[in-house]
């Protein structure tokens, strides 16, 4: 019997273990699309009316989004039927400060995560970019579909996670390779960089040479710098292995304007391999859009795949006026290459080549639900001035697992940091239900430089480590003198390497 039969048989296998196990037969999610802010996400967690067992969270450039999943039982009846394929387009619910969208679908449960395998990697493209151009977004989209044809037509696997903006590794110096002398400083706390994981089903040392020469290559004619995470025993996720060097660009010689507009793109569905290169590749056929931005993953068996689209001389105006009229029609187009063909069709622009539109209908996202809009003015991040803090908990399983340990995170800041506490972001963060009973989350928090200097620092300890110190410290009272039970594996770093035990990509 061959290893691709194996693996089928292990995969419906699998599949019917979920299904008897959890009885369950949809997935209701929502996706916020809003201006960045600190203290967003927090709200959103003690509301009432958004109970996440399983979140992904990100915010880049002016724009953030918050996916929330919550599976629903057999028993409880769904109020549509996803079998029927896709619906029209859902109809954004306007908020103070963008669009919510609602929605149910069916998870794959032969989908496999496999946090242990995986083929981790961060190419970075500008580093020294304090303003995104629009270059920079063709490079980000060429970029992650050059990483997405990797995963599916070279692994043969998901892409697991995406991630961009990311967080460059750790500054190390030493004077003439004298390790005494080493010193490590904090990188950026987001760069022009992206950060992904690809499952490996063959996890041989041959696949990933093979995965790495691939990319490392493409790096190289690029001039982008190329790490993969450090895989030996001891080394945790946030420790990486310099493959090639990143060369300083500045753009086409014809010049490129500054980047103006963000477009938030999620597109969700059942988790299959290649729906990202699907996406993706379909954008790359339009020269004028690139992507600002982009984050991924799978939770409760569904990919959720969102992009921050940037469209060279549209303002964010002229595409929020565009986006109204299309939403408001009586049909409304749900699957993602049909709603955006019809976009930029008003937006005046082309693909290259134009393929038959009855190609896009058996590609892995063609039943995928999309939610666009509404477009935010493009901001640039504050160069130096944000430093990242990374956290991590465990929770006992609830309806409201997100809750709580988030509510604690936020009195410990202001019990630490006092006024200041109002300024700190969520820049990203992934909260997933792994075992039948516990729930595990990770996160990076942008603090103001300002804030951690008050922290002074000796030779012994960095001002950096003593204000974490002292948050992890508050956060674990806070969580003792609440009423939630299970809450545990509390940590506080400025090094993601330094978590606790346990960790996502």
């Amino acid at each position: 019997m061959s290893e691709t039969s194996i693996r089928t048989i292990a995969d419906l296998a699998r599949a019917g273990f979920e299904i008897a196990r959890q009885s369950l037969t949809q997935v209701d999610y929502e996706v916020h699309h809003v201006a960045a802010r600190p203290g967003y996400l927090h709200e959103l967690a003690l509301s009432p009316d958004s109970v996440f067992v399983e979140t992904l969270c990100s915010a880049a450039n002016g724009g953030g989004v918050v996916i929330g999943t919550r599976t629903r039982a057999a028993t409880e009846g769904p109020s549509q039927d996803p079998a029927e394929g896709p619906r029209g387009g859902a109809r954004p619910e306007p908020l103070a400060e963008g669009w919510l969208f609602r929605d149910t679908a069916l998870p794959n449960p032969t989908f496999i995560y496999e946090s242990a395998r995986t083929f981790e990697g961060l190419v970075v493209i500008d580093r020294l970019a304090a303003e995104a151009q629009d270059w920079h977004g063709i490079a980000v989209r060429d970029l992650t579909k050059e990483i997405s044809e990797v995963a599916t037509r070279v692994a043969g696997a998901p892409l697991l996670t995406l991630q961009c903006p990311a967080q460059l590794p750790t500054v190390v110096k030493t004077r003439g390779h004298d390790l005494r002398t080493r010193k490590e400083s904090p990188s950026p706390c987001s760069s022009l960089a992206v950060r992904f994981s690809i499952a490996l089903p063959d996890a041989s040392a041959e696949r990933r040479l093979e995965l790495g020469d691939r990319l490392r290559a493409l790096c190289e004619d690029y001039g982008f710098g190329f790490w993969i995470a450090d895989t030996r025993p001891g080394h945790r996720p946030g420790n990486w292995f310099e493959v090639c060097r990143d060369v300083r660009r500045t753009g086409p010689a014809t010049g490129s304007k500054p980047m103006s507009t963000c477009l938030p793109l999620t597109c969700a569905g059942p988790a299959r391999i290649g729906s990202t290169h699907a996406i993706i590749a379909f954008l790359q056929r339009y020269p004028q859009v690139g992507v600002a931005g982009c984050t991924g993953t799978s939770l409760d068996d569904l990919a959720f795949i969102h992009f921050q689209l940037s469209v060279e001389g549209v303002t964010a105006d002229r595409l929020n006026k565009i986006l109204t009229k299309l939403l408001s029609a009586d049909t409304v187009p749900s699957r993602p290459h049909e709603l955006l063909r019809k976009l930029f069709f008003r937006l005046g622009l082309h693909a290259i080549p134009d393929e038959p539109a009855d190609r896009d209908r058996t590609h892995p996202a063609s039943d995928y639900q999309t939610f666009l809009g509404p477009a935010f003015d493009y901001r640039p991040p504050v160069a130096g001035e944000i430093m990242a803090v990374w956290v991590s908990w465990r929770i006992a399983f609830s309806g409201d697992g997100l809750a709580a340990p988030l509510d604690c995170l936020h009195g410990a800041l202001r019990e630490v940091l006092g006024e200041d506490a109002a300024a700190v972001s969520v820049e990203y963060l992934i909260c997933r239900a792994t075992e039948q009973s516990v729930v595990r989350a990770k996160g990076k928090l942008g603090v103001p430089r300002a804030v951690v200097e008050r922290f002074g620092g000796t030779g012994v300890e960095r001002g950096e480590s003593r204000m974490c110190a002292l948050l992890e410290d508050a956060w674990k009272h806070q969580a003792d003198q609440s009423e939630v039970d299970g809450i545990a594996e509390l940590t506080v770093a400025w090094r993601e390497a330094w978590l606790g035990h346990w960790t996502y990509s």
